[in-house]
């Protein structure tokens, strides 16, 4: 990993690691592919940000997988989710291109930390970003189940 830089074109800021520890307890920086990754991850959990000259109070910024949970699980219900995940991604200017994003029930006792605690992952998301420097990101993402209710990635790929 190279050292944060104002200069990066994807960005440079505070990290972010997330919902559970929000910004590092050390107040380190963070550019690059490192926001980006955050940024994606917080794509799949929330559909519009609040932004005082919008409208209506709120820009769109990604969709709220979460929300996913219960819903038919079938390949055609799955694969007419894709076009979703892809615009909530096309949504963050630093995104080029998306290739590669399937959705699929997750394997039987396939669990993630969240918090501390094993979550079960409900549901499976896979995908690659090509960003505008041309660098590419794969990740493979699990939405847990309730009672945890959260997005986190499982692997880079």
């Amino acid at each position: 990993m190279t050292a944060p830089s104002p200069a990066d074109p994807l960005g440079y800021d505070a990290f972010i690691g997330g919902p559970a520890d929000d910004l590092a307890a050390n107040g380190r920086s963070a550019t690059g592919l490192e926001l980006l990754d955050a940024s994606l991850l917080h794509r799949l959990e929330c559909e519009t940000l609040p932004c005082v000259d919008a409208p209506d109070g709120v820009i769109p910024f990604g969709i709220n997988v979460r929300l996913w949970i219960g819903e038919a699980t079938d390949a055609a219900s799955l694969d007419a989710k894709i076009p979703l995940v892809d615009g909530a991604f096309q949504l963050d200017p630093r995104v080029a291109q998306t290739s590669g994003i399937s959705i699929a029930p997750a394997a039987p006792g396939t669990t993630v930390q969240v918090a501390g605690v094993d979550a079960a992952v409900a549901i499976v998301l896979s995908f690659t970003v090509t960003t505008i420097t041309g660098a590419t990101l794969s990740r493979i993402v699990g939405v847990t189940d309730l009672p945890t209710n959260a997005v986190a990635f499982l692997a880079q790929v």
